[in-house]
């Protein structure tokens, strides 16, 4: 079933962002299997405010497609766009902070040419989270990008 774009539900209420920052539904059986997951007892340090949650063993990358679920493919692994390119960038001392980069060039809807998500996780308890997420857009046509989701265009009568 096709999701519509829309805010993420706040765990809590203890995260906030701008709504421009969140306006990625992540698949929800990934999250509730996440979720399910025990968290490690011998944890010092607080978990991080998260907006999803890995599972243990999981790379940063591996997350990121969790958490996109059926905006990067359907539920048969078809996908409308020609090229992925995926950047990540890990910084700290242990390299337990990382951005990603996903971006989808070569859309076949007519409305857009690519569609970017940008990806702030940090690493705790064994686990890679989602702290901060944000979805731009390329309409067709244009080369900026905006937050705001193409227009679709209106499909002109036949001629007879």
């Amino acid at each position: 079933m096709k999701r519509t774009l829309a805010a993420l539900l706040l765990a809590a209420g203890t995260w906030t962002a701008h709504a421009a920052d969140v306006i990625i539904a992540p698949n929800d059986d990934a999250q509730d299997e996440a979720a399910a997951a025990p968290a490690d007892a011998s944890a010092k340090l607080p978990l991080p405010k998260s907006i999803y949650r890995g599972r243990v063993g999981e790379a940063p990358v591996q997350v990121v497609f969790g958490f996109l679920g059926d905006h990067a493919s359907n539920e048969v692994g078809l996908f409308d766009y020609s090229k992925l390119i995926l950047t990540q960038r890990a910084s700290g001392k242990t390299l337990q902070h990382a951005e990603v980069d996903v971006t989808m060039n070569g859309a076949l809807e007519a409305s857009r040419s690519a569609l970017r998500y940008h990806l702030v996780l940090d690493y705790a308890d064994k686990t890679w989270f989602i702290t901060a997420a944000r979805q731009d857009w390329q309409c067709a046509g244009g080369k900026s990008w905006t937050q705001r989701p193409c227009k679709m265009a209106t499909p002109q009568p036949e001629e007879q």
